[in-house]
């Protein structure tokens, strides 16, 4: 196979997280390779690589492959070969471009004439400084402003987080370019009835429920929901997908506060049937007060669910024109918005019907041509798709 163009990304994340930063990697990576198989070889440099079915099926495609630190001492020293030792990994093989895809960069690429792309997916260091502790903070901004003055160009991972590049790291917007990810081919997959009510069975859920889908955290504004609830008839109940944090217990003791204990059910479900508990919602409902992209409301959209979410920050760019939006800070709000689509099934379908046209804009081959762009901009041109 001709290869004209070899490409390097950092995989750590991509290897080793299931969501967030791993899911947006995968997505990237297998855009790309899938794309422009003759005209890129891509080679994902990773600390070390764990068990991860996900990461693995990409490694099979014929011109991916995975590379990690050669010798005992760096596979020891794995943070100090992603931050130094890659660069010299990646000259010798023959990278012309590197991308880092988790908000940061390995120093010396310029000197060795590696250019070089930093995908930024937020601020939220910045945005919600109390949820980190200030050497946190210090390491983080580091971090991602030294990865955005080095970077020859920056893939955005929203429009929002853009507007946050400039305005919070005051970098040139001309350099920044936002290229959307999409979710887990799972959630395009059909979901029968029977997978439904299985997963209800097994994992003991109602008949009928509103969804939210987000680990834990007090970003992610659960407690708008509960107080909402407060408001809605008894009949109404919560199902929560997500995995506990230290937060968690100011949620639980909200929640026996409220008197919510019979109406809430807090749940953790694996990724492969998430699609079958999204599609058994009646509603779901994202009230994060901020996010770099919402994945999840993305994920409701495509199985085919209307969304319910706030105001700002990046969520009406995953949701769409027809989902509705609140205030984050309004439970009456949202409550009058769960009581409209509760009362109107003919709302819902056509915020069904709005979400699925709109996650056309999520598609890989999309992501594929916005990643082609942006590294043309700085001289590599992978041709048209």
């Amino acid at each position: 196979m001709k290869r004209t163009h070899t490409l390097g990304f950092d995989a750590k994340y991509a290897n080793a997280q299931i969501d967030d930063m791993g899911s947006y990697g995968r997505f990237i990576v297998r855009a790309v390779a899938t794309a422009y198989p003759e005209n890129a070889y891509l080679r994902l440099y990773t600390p070390t690589q764990i068990p991860n079915s996900e990461y693995e099926a990409l490694t099979e495609l014929p011109n991916v492959e995975s590379m990690e630190p050669d010798g005992s001492l760096w596979r020891r020293l794995s943070t100090l070969w992603r931050m130094w030792r890659v660069t010299k990994d990646a000259q010798h093989g023959d990278v012309e471009l590197f991308h880092g895809l988790a908000n940061s960069l390995p120093y010396g690429l310029a000197r060795k004439n590696i250019r070089s792309v930093v995908s930024v997916h937020d601020l939220q260091f910045i945005r919600d400084p109390k949820q980190f502790n200030i050497l946190e903070r210090i390491i983080r901004y580091f971090e991602v402003h030294s990865a955005c003055v080095r970077a020859d160009r920056i893939i955005a991972a929203s429009e929002a987080t853009k507007r946050d590049i400039h305005r919070l790291l005051g970098i040139n917007p001309e350099k920044v370019d936002v290229v959307y990810q999409g979710c887990n081919p799972i959630f395009s997959t059909p979901v029968s009835q029977a997978d439904i009510e299985s997963v209800k069975e097994k994992y003991e859920l109602p008949e009928h429920y509103i969804l939210n889908v987000g680990d834990i955290e007090e970003r992610k504004n659960i407690g708008l929901i509960l107080d909402a609830m407060a408001e809605l008839p008894e009949d109404v109940e919560l199902v929560i997908i997500g995995n506990h944090t230290r937060y968690s217990k100011r949620i639980k003791r909200r929640i026996k506060s409220l008197g919510l204990e019979q109406r809430v059910h807090i749940r953790n479900i694996p990724l492969s049937e998430r699609p079958a508990a999204y599609k058994g919602a009646d509603i779901f409902i994202y009230p994060s007060r901020f996010e770099g992209f919402a994945l999840e409301i993305l994920e409701a959209i495509t199985v085919g669910v209307p969304v319910i979410a706030t105001r700002g920050s990046s969520h009406e760019e995953a949701g769409g024109v027809k989902s509705i939006y609140v205030s984050p800070r309004d439970c009456g709000e949202l409550a009058e918005a769960i009581e409209l689509l509760r009362s109107n099934p003919a709302k819902c379908e056509e915020m069904i019907a709005a979400g699925k046209n709109h996650t056309r804009l999520f598609r890989s081959e999309v992501a594929a041509y916005g990643i082609m762009k942006c590294y043309e901009r700085i001289g590599v041109e992978l041709g048209e798709l």
